[in-house]
């Protein structure tokens, strides 16, 4: 029997360098085909103009009149109650007295809808088109 007391050799382990080629090879590729040339641009000098009469004088907010419903299907025009009947004829003489200030509707949620159309008629009638009068609902408080 004989001893063997040399070392034995551990083999050195082996990459697959032909499968590493091939995965840089697509990563080169995803590379180029998500990269973004730029090209130079040119640079042009602009002059803007200016305006000195601009910024320095703000014209006055809209002056807003309530017309408003409330949840028992009365009308107000600017805190005075107005008839069903007549509000086509106040609409008008409001308009003609106080031509600056423009609608606002203002109406309870629990209002009918029946009167909403009530006085969106109105105001077809006085002349003043709904889309120019902002609506807005108010929701009872609990």
């Amino acid at each position: 029997m004989s001893l063997n007391l040399r070392p034995r050799r551990r083999p050195v382990p082996t990459i697959p360098i032909v499968s590493l080629i091939d995965i840089m090879v697509v990563l080169l590729i995803f590379v180029v085909a998500n990269t973004t040339f730029r090209k130079n641009k040119t640079k042009m000098t602009i002059t803007l103009p200016t305006s000195k009469g601009m910024g320095t004088t703000s014209a006055a907010p809209d002056q807003r009149v309530t017309l408003a419903i409330t949840k028992d299907n009365q009308v107000f025009l600017d805190g005075a109650p107005v008839a069903m009947d007549h509000l086509a004829e106040t609409l008008k003489t409001f308009r003609a007295s106080r031509s600056g200030a423009r609608l606002e509707l203002e109406a309870d949620a629990v209002a009918g809808l029946g009167t909403l159309v009530e006085v969106w008629d109105a105001l077809k009638d006085a002349g003043i088109a709904i889309s120019d009068v902002p609506a807005r609902l108010q929701r009872p408080k609990k």
